[in-house]
């Protein structure tokens, strides 16, 4: 059993380029698809996340210096926690001892779940496994003083791990047709958990869709390139915002003239990946459809990936690229903000999930984006010493410290559904006498748990009108309010 588990952590330790393609390839000789067809999706599913590793190692620097740039200009208070972006974040979680169970874990409550008719889902996704891992572990930092003991603090870091598990689920579920209507690839839904923030952020960009004359305002880059031609084509955008990020950077002219070339890139290579995926998992789809047919005649049934599928949505980088200075800028002034912005200059897990609630509207999702920004730091400075101390003690931090030189913790900006995380671990805290914030974050998350049901099947069926529905069907939720949305 030791040894089992042994393998399976170190081959996820090769990261998700090549775990997602082996799952991919084993998952469709399962459905029954010949061996070359499934060797085939497999390999160009593994090309496709290393063409986005790529892009990343390629945007992410060019933005970083700029925004390092932007932070030395203008005096600021101490930063001592670092961010170090989440492949360092994945690293220290996965050197947590017990992140292997994580892995036994998801796989059986989402078959229970399938079996059960409680999600429509199969969740491939087994690299985001180390995001449970993380929970469990710092839910068990949190709670080791209790009355619970230490034994008590781990069984609840693996409870709170199998209620997100559920809950990724649940999400995909109820995203899957607005990730359809982004993407046009079928057959899949995003089941990471960076979507779980949609739950409170639906009721707020309800609010945002109240103001007058703020749904005439058409705002996705094609209504831009319809508007305004070639100043509209996304290299022209990106140019634009890689200027404006130069000289709010204090850039010289050269520098300024690069990145507005790498901005210009950025938003034209980053959507060309999408036909890499759609290629990859459409025979996949297609093989899940018949297997689901012949064996559970009128079910459906999907598969559940990482969030590069999104990456062709040329709407995300354009949201990612406005949000990138606004981060820094509340980095700055925020009080309670004890982190300086490094590794994850641009917040994937931020504007991709604004991006999908607001269905490529670039205004409503940069306007989700800097109203989350605040959410994001201030999780990622709550969760800075649980990350450090981990860090620590699973022998990490030392190989970390020369890239961190000068700082006293290290963090990463991004903490998926971070204001998701927040409510949840200010609801734990309770066990530790905590009460007050605790209270709040229950009656807070009871009442965006309601709305968020009834506003996804709205946002669902809006999408599935627009996109004419996976499965043909343009409103899939018929007992769904009307709203704004549709």
């Amino acid at each position: 059993m030791a040894s089992a588990l042994q393998f399976i952590s170190d081959f996820l330790g090769y990261g998700a380029n090549v775990v997602l393609p082996v799952i991919m390839f084993i998952l469709c000789l399962a459905l029954g698809m010949k061996w070359t067809k499934a060797l085939g999706a497999g390999l160009l599913l593994g090309i496709a996340f290393t063409g986005m590793n790529i892009l990343f190692g390629f945007a992410f620097p060019a933005l970083q210096g700029a925004g390092q740039a932007m932070i030395a200009r203008f005096p600021t208070h101490p930063l001592p926690a670092f961010d170090l972006g989440w492949t360092v974040a994945s690293v220290i979680s996965w050197a947590w001892p017990y992140a292997v169970f994580m892995f036994p874990l998801q796989i059986v409550i989402n078959v229970i779940m399938l079996w059960a008719g409680w999600t429509q889902c199969l969740n491939v996704d087994m690299w985001n496994v180390w995001h449970k891992a993380t929970l469990g572990a710092f839910v068990s930092a949190l709670l080791k003083d209790s009355f619970l003991g230490e034994g008590g603090a781990l069984a609840m870091g693996f409870l709170v791990a199998a209620i997100w598990v559920v809950l990724e689920l649940i999400s995909a579920d109820y995203t899957r047709e607005q990730v359809y209507n982004l993407t046009k690839i079928p057959g899949i839904a995003v089941s990471h958990n960076m979507l779980l923030d949609i739950i409170w952020m639906a009721p707020i960009l309800d609010l945002i869709e109240k103001i007058p004359g703020i749904e005439k305002i058409k705002t996705s880059p094609a209504d831009f390139r319809r508007r305004f031609g070639i100043l509209g084509e996304n290299y022209i955008l990106g140019a634009i915002l890689g200027l404006i990020f130069g000289l709010l950077a204090g850039f010289n002219l050269k520098d300024i003239a690069t990145l507005v070339v790498s901005c210009a890139a950025i938003l034209t290579i980053f959507p060309m990946m999408a036909g890499l995926f759609a290629r990859a998992l459409a025979p996949v789809a297609e093989g899940a459809q018949e297997f689901m047919q012949k064996r559970f005649p009128g079910k459906a049934f999907y598969v559940g990936l990482d969030w590069p599928v999104l990456g062709g949505v040329d709407a995300l980088w354009v949201t990612g690229i406005i949000a990138a200075p606004f981060i820094l800028v509340f980095a700055a002034i925020l009080p309670y903000n004890i982190v300086l912005p490094f590794g994850s200059i641009i917040a994937v897990s931020l504007i991709a999930t604004t991006t999908v609630l607001a269905q490529g509207d670039v205004v409503k999702s940069s306007i989700l984006a800097i109203i989350g920004i605040p959410v994001y730091l201030g999780a990622a400075s709550y969760f800075a010493p649980y990350l450090t101390d981990l860090a620590k003690s699973t022998g990490v931090f030392e190989t970390l410290a020369k890239d961190a030189q000068g700082y006293g913790m290290v963090t990463w900006l991004e903490t998926n559904a971070a204001g998701m995380r927040l409510m949840v671990f200010s609801i734990i805290d309770m066990f530790n006498g905590h009460l007050a914030l605790g209270a709040v974050s229950i009656v807070v998350l009871a009442f965006c748990g309601w709305y968020y049901v009834r506003a996804m099947k709205r946002r669902e069926n809006a999408a599935a009108a627009a996109s004419g529905g996976i499965a043909g069907n343009p409103r899939p939720y018929a007992d769904a309010p009307a709203g704004a949305a549709d």
